[in-house]
């Protein structure tokens, strides 16, 4: 197998499972090909950020460790239908277009903290005439790998410091898990998204705005009983329109988007039930479960929770969409489906390159 000089030193190196960057770029250049050319492993301070990137071992890995939540989340994203509302709005955006119908076959889009694929293989779905246009990108190996194993287009890489090259994405997306990034980094990760878009391209960034009920489920509910915690500041909107401007970013857009999570099941017991199954893997709220706990009782209490959080006011976003956007959790029966729902509004900012 030949590698690169400039890689040659890191051959040893765990860039995903058992797998080094050698072999990354092996099975990409065959089975990607346009992701490889899209790819530059050369550029100035690679070699420091792959090292670095060797010492990386965060919650989202696997639930193994003591304040691991990987495989639980990557149980919880399964479901890809749960969270279709505001993903559908997300690609609309990020593509310019109201109908992603209408999004071209050839368009390439970066998602930034990707997780092992959801948006890609959401966009599968709604877009079926863009194949591999997503690219999944995401700092924990796992991730990567179960992204990589699933057929999906993925590269693992530090927001901070991308292994593209400049000017290949019509669109980059930086969702779920934005308010991750450390605020004194936003402005570094918000430039190396701009270079990578080529001209007329979208940076798209969605988060849950700071003191919103949106954000109080990640201070109240899950910080208090997540294996992991949740120490983080989200964006405002001020921010936002900031850290876009700053990256050389033009005609500006701040959007409030209804993203609920959406469970549909035979019965209102596994509509409630199911939903908090979800939510618990996905945020890894195993600080609920004790010895004298069933799951039903789990169950309910995630439901709780949802609804003390998850209260909207007129303030909140949303005023002027009447009964479209729901204001507190709810279940409904909608034909032969119960539909358990729970309303968030999320933050978008949206930048041209």
């Amino acid at each position: 197998m030949k590698v690169r000089p400039l890689l040659r030193a890191l051959r040893d190196s765990a860039y995903l499972d058992g797998i080094d960057v050698g072999v990354y770029l092996d099975v990409v250049r065959e089975q990607y090909p346009q992701l490889y050319a899209e790819l530059d492993f050369g550029r100035d301070g690679a070699q420091q950020a792959l090292k670095a990137l060797a010492q990386v071992f965060n919650e989202f890995e696997t639930d193994d460790r003591r304040n691991g939540r990987g495989d639980s989340y990557r149980r919880a994203q399964q479901h890809i239908a749960v969270r279709m509302t505001g993903i559908r709005k997300l690609f609309e955006l990020a593509g310019g277009v109201q109908d992603l119908r209408d999004l071209s076959p050839t368009w390439r889009a970066l998602d930034l903290l990707a997780g092992d694929g959801l948006l890609t293989r959401a966009l599968r779905v709604l877009a079926p005439q863009v194949r591999d246009g997503v690219i999944s990108s995401d700092i924990a190996r796992t991730m990567v790998t179960a992204a990589l194993t699933a057929g999906l287009p993925a590269i693992r890489q530090d927001a901070r410091f991308l292994f593209m090259r400049a000017a290949t994405m019509d669109a980059v997306i930086l969702a779920y898990g934005s308010h991750h990034v450390p605020p004194d980094d936003r402005t570094t990760v918000f430039l190396e998204a701009a270079r990578v878009l080529r001209p007329g391209g979208r940076f798209v960034v969605h988060d849950f705005e700071e003191g919103s009920p949106s954000a109080r489920w990640f201070s109240e509910a899950v910080h208090r009983h997540s294996v992991a915690g949740h120490p983080y500041r989200h964006f405002t909107a001020g921010e936002l329109r900031r850290g876009l401007g700053a990256a050389g970013l033009r005609g500006i857009r701040v959007h409030r988007v209804y993203d609920p999570f959406v469970m549909r099941a035979a019965t209102r017991e596994d509509a409630v039930g199911q939903l908090a199954d979800y939510l618990r893997d996905m945020y890894g709220l195993r600080g609920l479960d004790r010895c004298d706990e069933t799951r039903e009782s789990v169950r309910a209490r995630v439901w709780q929770l949802c609804e003390e959080c998850f209260r909207f006011g007129p303030e909140d976003g949303g005023a002027d969409h009447g009964d479209a956007w729901l204001r507190s959790p709810a279940v409904q029966r909608v034909g032969g489906q119960w539909i358990a729902e729970i309303p968030r509004v999320a933050l978008v900012g949206v930048g041209e390159k």
